[in-house]
């Protein structure tokens, strides 16, 4: 894990705050969030259902714009009170990857298409955006299944090639949403131990909206968020150690 003191953070956000609606029937999603998160960091949001975490995940990922605060993404800062960038799209292709709880694979094409597909978005040649992804797929050893279609893929493959496609264009920002919550034990596991080598190795900030407690001695740090307001920021408790008296909350969607 990175040293705050000396890193400037790839996520930094200051007053974050999102509402639904107006007068009565206004919704307050996300309320004064203030966030950093290093690079080589895996951060877990943690909250029962309507806490606000996947509101903030998409925030991050400039897929909701909030109605004030401010943000700063990889050194660039992107939102102040509106956004700085009028290409969204081109953000979130260059800074940001995105794994999801379901693999979201597309049916109709083999594995290292599924993750070239985006380099070709971004105006990559077929050919070297083929190879990037083959490099990706190997890996994170998946290589022998470059030329399988998804519905050839067990549920732990499918989910490598998902990060294989989060990771295609260099992002060092990776946001996931319940990314082990549709894989047994096993290869939930594996899926974390890979993005914990993943924020290592490419010095990427990681965060993880779970509710799957198996793998909080995973995470370098635990958010926990309720009713739209971050209540607290910890380390989780080291294998083995006991739980508090007053457990983390993990129910809810």
């Amino acid at each position: 894990m990175s040293d705050s003191s000396s890193v400037t953070p790839l996520v930094e956000m200051k007053g974050i705050s999102k509402h639904f609606g107006e007068g009565p029937t206004r919704v307050d999603a996300l309320v004064d969030i203030t966030l950093n998160v290093n690079a080589g960091e895996v951060v877990g949001l943690l909250g029962p259902s309507g806490s606000g975490k996947s509101t903030l995940l998409h925030v991050i990922g400039a897929i909701v714009e909030p109605n004030e605060g401010w943000m700063r993404l990889d050194g660039d800062v992107v939102y102040d009170n509106r956004w700085l960038t009028s290409d969204l799209r081109r953000l979130r292709l260059d800074k940001i990857g995105f794994i999801f709880q379901y693999h979201n694979l597309l049916p109709f094409l083999e594995a290292v298409d599924n993750v070239a597909i985006v380099l070709t978005l971004a105006g990559w040649r077929r050919k070297d955006a083929r190879a990037r992804a083959t490099e990706l797929l190997e890996y994170l050893q998946v290589g022998h299944r470059r030329n399988a279609m998804p519905a050839q893929l067990s549920g732990g493959e499918g989910q490598r090639v998902a990060i294989a496609r989060a990771l295609a264009n260099k992002p060092r920002i990776i946001l996931a949403d319940e990314p082990t919550a549709s894989l047994d034990s096993e290869r939930g596991g594996i899926v974390m131990d890979l993005l914990r080598k993943l924020a290592v190795e490419q010095q990427a900030a990681i965060i993880v909206v779970t509710h799957d407690d198996k793998i909080l001695g995973r995470l370098d740090r635990i958010v926990q968020l309720r009713d739209g307001r971050m209540i607290s920021s910890v380390s989780p408790p080291a294998p083995g150690v006991p739980k508090p008296n007053n457990p983390l909350v993990l129910t809810g969607a």
